[in-house]
């Protein structure tokens, strides 16, 4: 591997989890430098490769969070498979895992275990609803998530019915909290000599994310059906409605008893929201950005990815650029935040295929040629290529 003096180089990662947020954190640990050794199933590998249109062994999802990482393709339905594992484990710097509360147990590559070999083990675990409570054993997902934390309940159409966020944002921004808190705990050891257990949840992440919703979720501004898409405005501050009330020609609003004020307005929302959707009716979006710019209001036409790739503003910030992928072609990459950007040919840019680093990583632990073409052949591990 070549250095490229990033923050995380020398520390050593062990994956093993799956999906999105835990490979998420992982990602970030690798982008930043870190050897990342993935563990994944033999054969189907993660199940972010086949979730939702794959070509290979890639989806979007899956090249996105395992950029940087090296994967080892392993069966851990054998003793050899887990002997293996746990061996990486005790010389682990991190170690990651999103199993079902107490089912990774069995492998004794749960925390209490992997501290036995490894004492001072930064062990991240990632559950859906937490390790205690009456829903601690059962699945959950980024969509479960957004219907349990009332994620949807404040995410509604024109017609009222609660709506799915259309990506994995929970998964996403758990995946962010959970790498924050490990970068945390990394910086601890290197000054306390310490490691840490640190366990969150898809349900803890969620609420998080939504703090300040939850405080005034009844305070945001409205959403609104325009000549040829959406739009959301934003005039709930007294200068603000003055200034829109006037550039709608609406004055009379300024004196009427429902609308004096931010209270006001909020308890006879309904009302006002009758009165403003036919007119946002009236215009395009891009009309109406236009026009409220001059009143100097939050505003945002709704855009599609599509308009965002050709938005002069995410060119002029480079918030995207194109990379080749080897499965995929050529796809759209956000720039990560203290990240060099994404790149074609950049070894943090690329996605490992199923049991791409296998035969690199035993060979590193000191595996002859013939034991790993023997584990291979008995189904213990997998070579990507053979």
């Amino acid at each position: 591997m070549t250095t490229d003096d990033l923050p995380f180089e020398g520390v050593k990662v062990l994956d093993l989890s799956q999906g999105v947020a835990g490979p998420y954190c992982a990602m970030h640990l690798a982008r930043n430098g870190a050897d990342v050794i993935k563990v994944e199933p033999t054969g189907a590998g993660c199940w972010s490769r086949r979730l939702g249109k794959h070509m290979g062994d890639h989806t979007a999802h899956s090249v996105i969070v395992n950029r940087a990482k090296r994967s080892l393709a392993i069966d851990l339905k054998t003793e050899q498979g887990v002997a293996i594992v746990q061996r990486l484990a005790a010389e682990s710097d991190v170690v990651l895992q999103n199993y079902r509360v107490g089912k990774i147990n069995k492998f004794k590559l749960d925390y209490a275990s992997v501290k036995k070999s490894n004492p001072n083990v930064i062990y991240l675990s990632i559950s859906g609803f937490g390790a205690k409570g009456p829903l601690a054993d059962q699945p959950a997902t980024d969509s479960v998530m957004q219907a349990y934390t009332g994620m949807m309940s404040i995410n509604r159409g024109t017609t009222g019915v609660p709506q799915r966020i259309e990506m994995l944002a929970i998964d996403f921004s758990t995946g962010l909290y959970a790498f924050q808190a490990v970068a945390a705990a990394l910086y601890r050891k290197a000054m306390k000599g310490r490691g840490a257990h640190i366990e969150t949840s898809l349900l803890e992440c969620a609420l998080a994310l939504q703090e300040g919703a939850m405080m005034e979720h009844h305070l945001q501004g409205g959403m609104f059906k325009t000549k040829d898409g959406y739009m959301s405005v934003n005039a709930r501050r007294d200068e603000h409605f003055k200034r829109f009330a006037k550039l709608l020609r609406r004055e009379e609003w300024l004196d009427d008893a429902r609308y004096i004020d931010s209270s006001a307005r909020v308890k006879h929302r309904d009302e006002l929201m009758a009165e403003l959707r036919p007119i946002f009716e009236t215009k395009t979006s891009d009309e109406w950005v236009k026009l409220l710019s001059t009143i100097d209001i939050l505003k945002a036409k709704v855009n599609t990815y599509t308009d965002l790739f050709a938005d002069p503003q995410v060119h002029a910030v480079d918030a995207v650029h194109w990379v080749e992928n080897d499965t995929l072609g050529r796809v759209p990459m956000g720039t990560l935040c203290g990240q060099r950007p994404p790149a074609t040919g950049d070894r943090l840019a690329h996605s490992p295929h199923v049991g791409e680093h296998t035969r690199e990583i035993l060979e590193g632990l000191g595996y002859e040629a013939g034991d790993i073409d023997k584990l291979t052949a008995s189904g213990v591990v997998e070579c990507y290529g053979g």
